[in-house]
Order: structure tokens, then C-alpha cells, then sequence
């Protein structure tokens, strides 16, 4: 069956860095970039780009969800690099982006202002020292799928598609233009601690590791909403093409992408929409990954991207509630091997619950984990 989606989710650490693609029959395949990862990724990243034909190393989308240093740090070298001037169009919420203007005006992107310059500030702060200028001297494209104005969805409950010639459906689900907002008094600082603060020193606490002799006790666990300003403002999409589908939750709020989604799904005539795979949100955190959200998007395959570094995710609640209320027989794809993920693995419990683990190849573990999902009537 040809692959209508190949999705990699590159080790990262604690962060993300995903390569989209979507064959394209007698024309070019499309990819979209999502994330750098940490500074540290960069050197992973930047070889696997230059592992495509050159032919071919066109990127059509490069998605920066969010201002955190686990998402963007690997994109800020990836911007200085000659690789970004490949990319076809920069999806980013600046600074500029925040800001209400008049009632009916739409927001976009300030004349002159570029898209580094909003990730790094002018190049003689003290905020970019040590980051490298861009080896490239063209305004790079940004946000030019929405005219140059925000990425949002507007109300909760609200979506935006776009529509590729010849090429996948891109529905955008979250932010909202309420949490887009909130992002505004704490901008500065946000992008301060992202491109310059230190990981919480967490690394050194034990990671306790209980039972899961109870996945119900533990999904039904009451968790605290995620309250990280960032994370709300979260770019988070979902990809159709061809019959496959993939949600990539980014670090979004659990309850803002299940709203989302139930809206693309009304707009369906539908109540729920069940997908392929889901990226589940915030490295599966049980603020994060909710019941609204497993029941909204039903899936077949759910991704986690983290090694649990600093925030020893992925959470045991999160998994349970995917794994109890998912539709049977999912498959949970870790890109790291670590004890916390091994123990979903177990013969034991995946025969009691019916689920599959699956984990990078140790002879390729700088693949992290690939997926590929077929084409569909």
C-alpha cells in the first residue's frame, strides 16, 4: 500500500522535532519541518536534512508552535543555516502578532520586521548574543499562508484550513485568539527564558516509577491544568492526505485541541473524528493529554516525543487514558527506550489491555521512530 504519510519523530531530548512528508504522485513530495528541539538537536537535524536529494530538499512548511527553548532552540540554528532558505513558508506567531488591533483589522506581520528578528531581536542585543546571523541575506517567508497574519483558530471551538494544490489539508486547531493574547504581557520574558533559560534542575530527582497494575485508578486521577502561557499559544495541526491523518499537538492545552477538533468534526456532520495518529500534546503530560481529548480524536497510533529529561514525562495517567480509552488495540510509539516507557511494553499488561508499545531501532536510534501511514479510499 503507498505511504500517504510519513511522519519521523526525530530524538530530541526532552523537546520536539518532527519531518512531515506526503508523497505527492508525479509531482515533488510535500514536507513540513515542526520544531528544532533543543540546541543540542541541531547537529541531529541539520544531518538528516542534508541526508534528502538536493534535488529535492525543498521544506514547504517550517512550523515553530511555540516560544519554548524545547521547540525552538534547534530552529534558531536551523534559521541561520543555508538549509532555511529552502523553506517555502515559516509558520511563527511573533510579537507582532499579539497586539489587537481596531475591531475587523487583521493583525500581520510589521513592514521590515523579519521573521529572526522576532525569534532573536535585534542582532546587537544582549538576548541574540551567541547565536549565529543567517548565512542567507532574503527576507524569509512568514506566516504567508494566512496573509501574513496570525495563526489561530478564533473562538474555541474554532479551525482554519489550508488547502494544498495537489497536496494535504492542514487544519489549524489551536491557539485561540484568547490564549494568542494572553501570550502579549508575557512576551519578553517568555522568549527570554526560552532562548536563554536554564532547564529546571530536575534531571537529578529520582524518577519514581509506580505500579500500573491500575490504569484506571490512574486515568481517572485528578490532574492540574496546564498553566504555562506558552504552551496556550501553541501552534497544534492536523494533516489529511490522501485517506491518512495525523493530529501533531504540539504543547497545546488538552481541552483547547479537543474543542477543535469536535468543531471539525461537527463541521462534518460528525461527532467525533477518529484520525490515524495522534503527537499526543506536552510530551504525553496528564495536564495535557485529557479524556476530552482521547475521545475527540480517536486514534490508532499515539506518539510521544520525549526522553523524560527534567519533567520525567511521559505521564503514567496520560498513557493510561489512551490506552483505556482509545479505540482497542492501540499502539503507542516512544522515541526513546527509557524505564519509564519500557514498562508499557510489558508482555503482561499489553496482553491485559490489548495495546502495543514500539520504540526506535537500536541500531538506528538517531531515527528516532517513523511511521507511515497508507493511503486510504
Amino acid at each position: 500500500m503507498p505511504t500517504a504519510i510519513h511522519v519521523e519523530v526525530l530524538p530530541a531530548r526532552l523537546g520536539d522535532c518532527l519531518l512531515v512528508e506526503c508523497p505527492r504522485p508525479g509531482g515533488p513530495t510535500w514536507r513540513m519541518l515542526v520544531d528544532g528541539g533543543p540546541p543540542d538537536t541541531w547537529p541531529l537535524l541539520e544531518a538528516r536534512l542534508r541526508r534528502l536529494d538536493p534535488a529535492d530538499r525543498h521544506i514547504d512548511v517550517a512550523v515553530v508552535t511555540h516560544i519554548d527553548n524545547d521547540h525552538i532552540g534547534g530552529m534558531l540554528a536551523f534559521l541561520a543555516s543555508d538549509l532555511a532558505a529552502d523553506v517555502g513558508d515559516f509558520w511563527f506567531n511573533g510579537r507582532t502578532h499579539l497586539a489587537q488591533g481596531p475591531p475587523g483589522r487583521s493583525r500581520s506581520v510589521d513592514q521590515g520586521e523579519s521573521l529572526v528578528a522576532a525569534l532573536l531581536g535585534p542582532l546587537d542585543d544582549p538576548l541574540a548574543a551567541g547565536v549565529a546571523a543567517p548565512s542567507h541575506d532574503r527576507t524569509l517567508p512568514w506566516n504567508t499562508a494566512f496573509r501574513g497574519g496570525p495563526v489561530e483558530t478564533g473562538a474555541s471551538g474554532g479551525f482554519v484550513e489550508v488547502a494544498v494544490p495537489g497536496g494535504p489539508t492542514i487544519t489549524v486547531l489551536s491557539p485561540t485568539t484568547r490564549r494568542l493574547a494572553r501570550l502579549a504581557d508575557t512576551w519578553s520574558a517568555s522568549l527570554r527564558e526560552a532562548l536563554h533559560g536554564q532547564e529546571r534542575d530536575r534531571g537529578a530527582e529520582l524518577d519514581v516509577l509506580g505500579p500500573l497494575d491500575d490504569l484506571q485508578h490512574l486515568a481517572d486521577e485528578r490532574s492540574p491544568q496546564d498553566s504555562s502561557v506558552p504552551n496556550g499559544s501553541s501552534i497544534a495541526l492536523l494533516v489529511e492526505h490522501r485517506g491518512a491523518s495525523i493530529v501533531l499537538g504540539a504543547d497545546a492545552y488538552g481541552s483547547v485541541l479537543a474543542a477543535g477538533l469536535h468543531g471539525v468534526a461537527r463541521a462534518r456532520g460528525a461527532q467525533t473524528l477518529p484520525v490515524d495518529a495522534l503527537k499526543l500534546p506536552h510530551h504525553a503530560s496528564r495536564a495535557n493529554v485529557v479524556k476530552q481529548l482521547v475521545a475527540a480524536a480517536p486514534a490508532s497510533h499515539y506518539l510521544v516525543s520525549t526522553n523524560g529529561d527534567v519533567f520525567h514525562h511521559p505521564d503514567d495517567a496520560a498513557l493510561a487514558r489512551v490506552v483505556l480509552d482509545a479505540p482497542a488495540g492501540p499502539t503507542l510509539w516512544f522515541n526513546y527506550r527509557t524505564p519509564r516507557t519500557e514498562r508499557w511494553g510489558d508482555p503482561a499488561l499489553t496482553e491485559r489491555h490489548g495495546h502495543r508499545a514500539t520504540y526506535p531501532d537500536p541500531e538506528h536510534a538517531e531515527a528516532g521512530i517513523v511511521l507511515d501511514l497508507p493511503v486510504r479510499p
